[in-house]
């Protein structure tokens, strides 16, 4: 028995674990089909509780890009930070590594550079125990991340490879689509945008192969602008559209947003002023309603150039550029904040405000200077060129004019460079995808080979819990069988000797009735009406203990056949229990005892009203029985949980061993009333029973020569007071 209970323990132990990987499991499948961002929020939510610790980490982690999309920081740093609390708690270092590795975004979205380059390193540090494990993605993703920041773009596409390769170490390219996408990003700041469409395409295709669809607008929109930068402007409004139609689909603001600005973009550089204004107004409205600063500098600046250089407004177009430099200055972001000088110079230089012009001037330069590149140098010098050129201050203008073109020769020389690296790094590329693929047909092949040992394990698996279940069923027949058998053998003990005892009293009872006729005759014919009446009274009183007994009889009979059907109603307490001693009140009177009711008067019950007379006439029964010249009390009270009936005597009470048989009907003993009653246990064996269906309970206390006390006790559901009736409360059934 011990090694069964050892195998089923074993056995239920793995289903366990196999019902938690198969909601981990579960969740990763829906969770990556899933666009409308609040139903992935609640998707994550409903699975917490019934996945395992670590596939909890992975869900707080998505929960916290979730939030980042929706742009709302702090609840994506309480979910990241719950994940790395939790990794650290378990020890799942894996989960820990991809946790920190996914919180980069975050750090640079509130500009805590200092930070990244940490939790890269402890994330790193991690996963240096696990060569295979996929954290690595996550690692190496978010280094070409830092080094897109730093505009360190052949880096950043260094590691996109190396984040290829992880994804093929670990037999997973489900994933893949985000890398497509970053090497289209790094592609677009290289200006070949050719490339960039064919990642593009790339990512947008996987996505669709592996119904990865949350994100599928941004990807729409990176293809329109590559399409916008080839000259090829249908193609491009077919994708923004596509863009937009997702976005809405998805219930994806931040999508919205970013997609109405391209959409407007797109139609100012058609020169379709009405539909660009109007797309950009909506951008705008959409921005200021999700509070983000960051991409609402972006379309004020938008609109500035539409005014400046489609409708020729400087004026209007002065207005947008200084909200947009306001903006940026304060979310401190130097792009953005060189962005938008650039468009109030030109501004100014259009207008020929020489002073305000060179204000902004120097506060270009002053931005720059730190780490100037070359294009903001000539950019620079070209401004100052065409400043003096305009103060007709033609040497000076000269001057710049030189040092542009000097500047312009470095950066030609830069991009012929770049080329040449961006032919090797395509030639390094085509090798490392060749590798790529060797590998990823060699973990196909192991696949295979795991996936048929797996299916082995479970077959053998399912097998012995089958096997188990089997045995452990056969056991439980077993024993309830050897149960059975040997409650039958009571019942029928029980039964023979019951029927024996019934039979010896029906008999005892009924041959009085048999000489009453010529008794009764005899004295009536004689005129002895004393003894007439005194007989009579001898014959209701045999009539009521038989009319009782066989009550009982017929009650318990449909008990032990589980005939006898529950019909709960409602009802007065204190009326039946007054009507149930009532029905004593003669045979009381005769024995000079008085039967006490207290019980309030607006309490019902939803009870069985035949099982509660037969609890309560066979109670006061018995004690009329054994008590004369005495008081028999009927108390009911009622707390906060329970309801509480208490039937008390004064009669001859019990010796301690009749006590302990009280309810069964073993009980070889026939008890004797004060006026020579017989007791067979029935009665007291049918209360206890009926005590039970109720879900009650009945406990019995009594001492020979002071008398018995049973205290019953019910929940208090099912008592209700006349007030609650009368406001229509439910009652339970």
């Amino acid at each position: 028995m011990r090694v069964i209970f050892i195998l089923f323990l074993f056995s239920f132990f793995s289903c366990i674990a196999q019902s938690e990987i198969f909601f981990c499991d579960d969740w990763q499948q829906q969770s990556d089909t899933i666009t409308d961002i609040n139903t992935g929020i609640r998707l994550d939510f409903s699975y917490l509780s019934r996945v395992s610790e670590k596939c909890k980490i992975r869900i707080y982690v998505d929960l916290g890009s979730i939030y980042f999309n929706k742009l709302q920081l702090d609840s994506s740093f309480y979910y990241l930070d719950k994940a790395i609390a939790l990794g650290n708690k378990i020890g799942a270092e894996e989960e820990l590594a991809h946790a920190y590795a996914e919180k980069v975004p975050m750090l640079v979205s509130q500009n805590r550079f200092a930070e990244v380059p940490i939790v890269l390193e402890k994330s790193r540090k991690l996963l240096a125990k696990h060569p295979k494990s996929k954290g690595w993605v996550s690692y190496y993703d978010k280094m070409g991340y830092v080094s897109f920041l730093k505009a360190d773009y052949y880096q950043a596409l260094s590691y996109m490879d190396s984040t290829v390769i992880a994804y093929t170490n670990i037999g997973q390219t489900s994933n893949l689509h985000e890398i497509y996408e970053h090497r289209g990003v790094l592609y677009q700041k290289l200006s070949n945008y050719k490339k960039a469409a064919q990642n593009f395409i790339l990512s947008l295709e996987a996505k669709e192969e592996n119904g990865t669809m949350r994100d599928i607008s941004s990807t729409y929109q990176y293809i329109a602008s590559c399409y916008i930068n080839l000259k090829q402007n249908k193609t491009a409004k077919r994708y923004l559209d596509k863009a937009l139609e997702a976005a809405k689909k998805n219930k994806n603001d931040f999508a919205l947003l970013k997609s109405y600005y391209r959409l407007a973009v797109f139609y100012r550089k058609s020169k379709n002023n009405k539909k660009s204004e109007k797309t950009i107004n909506k951008a705008i409205v959409l921005a200021l309603k999700m509070n983000d600063k960051n991409h609402l500098a972006t379309f004020y600046k938008e609109k500035g150039k539409l005014y400046h250089h489609n409708y020729k407004n400087c004026d209007e177009a002065e207005s947008f550029f200084i909200k947009a430099y306001e903006i940026a200055t304060i979310v401190h972001k130097k792009s953005l904040t060189g962005e938008t000088l650039k468009s109030l110079i030109a501004v100014y230089l259009d207008k020929k405000n020489w002073n305000k012009a060179q204000v902004y001037l120097d506060a270009l330069e002053a931005l720059i200077q730190k780490k100037p590149t070359l294009e903001d140098q000539a950019y620079l010098e070209k401004a100052w060129s065409t400043y003096y050129e305009i103060k007709n201050q033609p040497k000076t203008a000269l001057f710049h004019l030189k040092k542009y073109y000097k500047i312009q020769d470095s950066i030609i020389n830069k991009d012929t460079y770049a080329k040449m690296v961006s032919l090797e790094k395509e030639y390094d590329t085509k090798k490392k995808e060749l590798t790529i693929s060797n590998l990823h047909r060699e973990k196909e092949a192991q696949a295979l080979m795991v996936s048929k040992a797996k299916i082995k394990q479970t077959i053998f698996l399912i097998t012995a819990i089958v096997l188990l279940i089997l045995l452990v069923i056969g056991l439980w027949v077993f024993k309830r069988l050897q149960r059975q058998q040997k409650e039958l053998t009571e019942v029928n003990q029980v039964k023979n000797r019951l029927f024996s005892i019934i039979a010896h009293d029906l008999r005892g009872m009924i041959i009085p009735f048999q000489r009453s006729g010529k008794i009764l005759k005899h004295h009536i014919d004689n005129g002895n009406h004393e003894r007439t009446l005194a007989l009579s009274k001898a014959l209701e009183k045999n009539s009521q203990g038989l009319s009782t007994m066989l009550d009982n009889l017929l009650n318990w009979s449909l008990e032990q056949m589980n005939g006898y059907k529950m019909n709960p109603e409602q009802f007065l307490v204190r009326t039946q229990l007054k009507e149930i001693a009532d029905s004593f009140e003669q045979q009381a009177h005769f024995k000079n005892t008085t039967i006490e009711v207290s019980c309030p008067e607006n309490i019902f019950i939803h009870f069985d009203k035949g099982a509660f007379h037969v609890i309560f006439r066979n109670l006061i029964g018995n004690a009329l029985k054994y008590t004369e010249n005495g008081i028999i009390q009927i108390v009911f009270k009622k707390d906060s949980d329970r309801c509480c009936f208490l039937v008390s005597d004064t009669g001859l009470g019990m010796s301690r061993d009749q006590l302990q048989r009280v309810f069964s009907l073993e009980n070889t003993m026939i008890t004797v009333g004060t006026h020579g009653e017989k007791g067979t246990g029935l009665g007291l064996n049918l209360v206890y029973r009926f005590v039970k269906i109720h879900n009650g309970h009945i406990k019995v206390s009594s001492e020979n020569g002071i008398g018995t006390r049973f205290d019953l006790d019910f929940p208090a559901k099912g008592f209700h007071t006349h007030k609650q009736i009368e406001n229509k409360e439910s009652l339970p059934i």
